[in-house]
């Protein structure tokens, strides 16, 4: 018996040995890393809300392989009164958004989906009243966003990017029961701004 046990340690070390080298000699860029990255840029949108707007936007993502999963908040200011409303909405037409996208990377080009919904304040001027006195309007877009990357250093990338968005859900302004502006079917969104990775390589 004592001899078996010993043949027996002898098998499952050989067995165990050759294991563990293997798994020693992987590389471990070959596992699958997940990295955490923080962003923030400026945004110009279009299509949003009665005149151009702009704003900052910040953004967190968790990035896998050539995939990446990001959630962002945007606060959009309009930067003037509609043409089409000049005479009606006043100049500080508002938006909260929050942003949903999934993305692809090659390299330093990254294409995404994105998803985006939040509420729309529109500026009426002082002396009209809005049909639904003044409440928040929401709105709901989805869309493709593309874009590149720039590496400045080890940890830090300069990206820019441009989302065209199909408007689902378009807020409006009525007054006197009279429909005075409705956000465009179509959004377009420019960015530029910085990432920082978490836990790079």
């Amino acid at each position: 018996m004592p001899n078996l046990d010993r043949i027996a340690l002898v098998v499952a070390l050989s067995l165990a040995l050759p294991a563990r080298s293997r798994a020693a000699d992987t590389p471990p860029s070959s596992a699958p890393r997940r990295v955490g990255e923080l962003g923030a840029s400026s945004v110009l949108a279009f299509g949003l809300l009665p005149a151009a707007s702009v704003g900052p936007s910040l953004e967190a993502t968790l990035r896998w392989l050539d995939a990446s999963l990001s959630v962002e908040a945007r606060v959009l200011r309009a930067l003037g009164r509609g043409p089409s409303a000049a005479s009606i909405l006043g100049p500080e037409s508002t938006a909260g958004l929050g942003v949903m996208s999934i993305c692809r990377h090659e390299e330093a080009v990254f294409v995404c989906t994105s998803f985006q919904t939040g509420v729309v304040a529109a500026d009426v001027d002082e002396d009209l009243k809005p049909t639904n006195g003044g409440e928040l309007s929401w709105m709901v877009t989805s869309g493709l966003r593309g874009g590149a990357a720039w590496p400045l250093v080890r940890h830090l990338e300069l990206r820019s990017f441009l989302e065209l968005h199909a408007v689902l859900e378009r807020p409006h302004v009525r007054v006197d029961s009279i429909e005075r502006w409705r956000a465009s079917y179509v959004a377009g969104i420019v960015g530029v701004g910085l990432w920082f990775r978490l836990n790079p390589e």
